[in-house]
């Protein structure tokens, strides 16, 4: 049994068959028969009486049997003493100790106590090594053994031996003569997590000298092989899966490198890094590409692809410390270019600098600030005119780059183009920037004319292939922020500095799904990362229309959705006509925090004011809102529209009263086995219009799926709302909700919105 309790078999065989076998072997592999004494030396070798075999047995520290004295001859034989033991007749032994010299003592069923001397006996200091090694780290130092003899000098010889793990023990030097100092060391490399034994024999010379073994024990931790995660090899600016040559990417996995991060110095990166390195492999034969690494971490690893590599699809392996992870295909194109993000996501605001705005040291961003470092920056939004960049990385091959020159622009060669809200604009400059390998600036100027806007939409395309969505802050002259409606300067100041938002949101009316009427009444109140909440923002615009496009793992957490939800109390009482005085949304609990939910009776919502109550709970504090429904909705062409063509506008008209906004939403989702893609056209349009088209433009974004198949999904929903005033966020209408927070401040948005629409599932062509 060991230090926690576990029991385990030193000796024989696990079926406790009876007899004798397996010397020179494991003894878990022996057969034994009647042991009874025992005793342990101090290098860990164990000595038992194997009684019916009528032998004196050894198991050694690296868990190997052998005999040490046993029957010979008839049972009659005399006791004779003075002779090897190995030619003795030792009569049944029973108890058996050692003493501090090494000699061994048994008694027998002859009735006796005989010696067994220990000879000219080696010594070893310490007697036991231990090797703990984590994956990553150096190799162990190796460590001195003391070997000497009791008597008179001695030679030996010294073996290195292992029970599993293969030869990561050795041994030096190999022979010598008492007293002599042996080096052991161990090679970890290649070994995987685990515990590993193995033992050092050393042999004396002469006959009749027992040989000595000492234990040595290899702990490896850490030593999984690495792993890619799916869909984790990207861009490292823009996150797009589509690489170029002369791309700085990142790999995201676990066990790829080292614990604590290694980072080469520029321009010449070397292709391996703190024990990683990364190969591209041709998947249709050929010679694997060796990446330039420009940092080593065990979750995630980044390089850089030659210019040299050719577009086709490579099978992509990581290696860190000999171990190597499946291979992963990734698809090289001759230009992916990607934008870098203030967040360092890919998405959201572009960290752009601005060439008019303090020599260029400068950030786009929503409000006013400086930020200090090697360089004192200025913060704030573009204007009109200004001249920005855009930095990323992924705008295709410059051999001269690759050591941290360039071969100047590109802008016609690569058929550069940045597109902002809508404007296309041949850049000022496109080409890799002077002593980054992997590093590229996009310089353009803005269009004196366009339009102010917090989340003005921009993309770059590079030969034909378009980079990631991103938004440029943009105010009107003179302006030191910019402006959005229902954004206050200090929540733009709050997303700016990476602030959570907190959100309520709360709905309530009727949906006709497909021909079913339901009366829904429910909401929550969420909170976001800064990203997760401009993420609806930041998708081309379309006049009334936006289009949001997410691509994310299959199963995983949509991009746009909160981390969590807030305690606003056990219930949230509402009032309202036809609802019965103990009416309540009730609170349903779910992994990361509650939401709020009432199913009123069928024909409980009518046209009439409704009042929602907050007692106030662990997270959010006392409030009461109230909203007006709709006196009536029709979405007059609704029932016509039997599937969605991206080519041609999408015409709807209604009448009705008591509403003064209606919200149109399209949406088409596809889902493979690794992606779910979602594109949500979403467009908020005054209810006096009575008509409205959803451009061509922004329905080209949807993906095309059939209604009713198992892997894609197209709807079409169109609700009237009215706003009372307040902001609309989230295809919400209502009037405005921000109780004050239990731990300060108060809800960044919220509304609490009546509703009237219908829902329909179609096609998508």
């Amino acid at each position: 049994m060991d230090t926690s309790g576990i029991i385990s078999t030193i000796a024989g065989l696990a079926t406790k068959t009876p007899g004798f076998s397996g010397d020179g072997g494991p003894a878990t592999a022996a057969e034994i028969f009647g042991p009874l004494g025992l005793a342990v030396d101090s290098y860990d070798n164990l000595f038992f009486t194997d009684n019916q075999n009528q032998r004196i047995r050894e198991v050694n520290a690296a868990g190997i049997i052998s005999t040490v004295a046993r029957f010979l001859g008839p049972v009659s034989a005399p006791i004779v003493d003075g002779i090897p033991a190995a030619g003795a007749y030792i009569s049944n032994p029973h108890g058996v100790v050692l003493d501090a010299a090494g000699n061994l003592y048994f008694t027998t069923a002859a009735n006796s106590v005989r010696k067994i001397t220990s000879g000219a006996a080696l010594a070893a200091s310490p007697t036991t090594l231990s090797f703990p090694y984590t994956t990553g780290a150096a190799t162990p130092a190796s460590q001195s053994v003391s070997v000497t003899s009791l008597g008179a000098a001695l030679s030996f010889t010294a073996a290195a031996s292992t029970t599993s793990g293969g030869n990561w023990l050795s041994v030096s030097p190999t022979s010598g003569t008492t007293p002599a100092s042996i080096s052991v060391s161990i090679n970890p490399s290649g070994v995987a997590a685990g515990i590993y034994r193995g033992s050092i024999t050393l042999t004396p010379g002469g006959s009749g000298n027992p040989p000595l073994s000492f234990a040595v024990t290899l702990t490896v931790t850490g030593a999984a092989a690495p792993a890619i995660n799916s869909g984790g090899i990207v861009n490292a600016s823009g996150y797009q899966t589509q690489l170029a040559p002369d791309t700085v990417f990142v790999i995201f996995g676990s066990g790829m490198g080292p614990a604590s991060i290694a980072i080469a110095s520029p321009p010449n990166y070397p292709t391996t890094l703190g024990g990683t390195s990364i190969a591209f492999t041709p998947v249709g034969g050929g010679s694997a590409v060796n990446a330039k690494m420009y940092y080593a971490l065990a979750g995630q690893v980044a390089g850089i692809l030659p210019s040299s590599i050719t577009p086709g699809t490579y099978a992509v392996e990581v290696t860190y410390n000999t171990l190597v992870s499946a291979p992963q295909n990734v698809t090289v194109v001759p230009r992916s270019f990607g934008i870098a993000t203030a967040n360092s996501d890919g998405t959201g605001t572009a960290q752009a600098t601005d060439g008019n705005v303090n020599g260029g040291i400068s950030l786009t961003r929503f409000t006013s600030g400086t930020l200090s470092g090697a360089y004192n920056w200025t913060l704030g939004p573009a204007h009109p005119g200004d001249t920005l960049v855009f930095w990323g990385t992924g705008g295709g091959a410059d051999p001269l780059n690759d050591t941290g020159g360039t071969s100047g622009d590109q802008t016609a060669t690569g058929n550069f183009m940045v597109n902002v809200a809508g404007t296309q604009i041949t850049p000022l400059y496109a080409g890799a920037s002077s002593g980054y390998p992997g590093l590229w600036q996009i310089n353009f100027t803005l269009p004196a004319n366009i339009t102010p806007d917090c989340f003005a939409f921009a993309q770059v395309s590079a030969g034909g292939v378009l980079s990631n969505a991103v938004t440029i802050p943009i105010a009107a002259a003179g302006q030191t922020s910019c402006s959005a409606p229902g954004f206050s300067q200090s929540v733009l100041a709050k997303m700016d500095a990476g602030g959570d938002i907190v959100f309520a949101g709360f709905s309530f009316g009727t949906l006709t799904d497909n021909g079913t009427v339901y009366e829904l009444m429910g909401g929550q109140f969420a909170r976001y990362t800064a990203a997760e909440w401009t993420l609806p923002f930041s998708g081309p615009k379309f006049g009334a229309c936006i289009v949001l496009d997410e691509t994310y793992p299959a199963g995983g957490k949509d991009p746009s959705s909160p981390d969590s939800f807030l305690d606003a109390g056990a219930s949230l009482p509402v009032s309202g006509p036809n609802l019965p005085a103990t009416a309540a949304l009730g609170k349903i609990a779910l992994s990361n925090g509650p939401i709020y939910s009432l199913t009123p009776a069928a024909g409980a919502l009518v046209a009439g004011t409704y009042t929602l109550t907050g007692n106030g709970g662990a997270d959010v504090g006392p409030f009461s809102v109230s909203s007006t429904l709709p006196t009536s909705f029709s979405a007059t062409n609704f029932a016509s529209i039997t599937a969605i063509d991206r080519a041609q506008p999408l015409t709807l008209t209604w009448s009705g009263t008591g509403f003064d906004e209606v919200i149109i939403v399209v949406q088409g989702g596809v889902l493979s086995t690794t992606t779910t893609h979602t594109v949500t056209v979403t467009c908020a349009v005054a209810a006096s219009a009575g008509t409205f088209s959803v451009p061509a433009a922004a329905l080209a974004y949807l993906p095309a799926v059939v209604s009713g198949s198992a892997t894609g999904t197209g709807q079409l929903t169109v609700e009237a709302v009215q706003t009372n005033g307040g902001i609309i966020t989230a295809e919400l209408g209502g009037q405005t909700l921000t109780p004050p927070l239990v731990a300060g401040g108060q809800v960044d948005f919220g509304a609490f919105g009546p509703f009237l629409g219908v829902i329909e599932t179609l096609s998508i062509q």
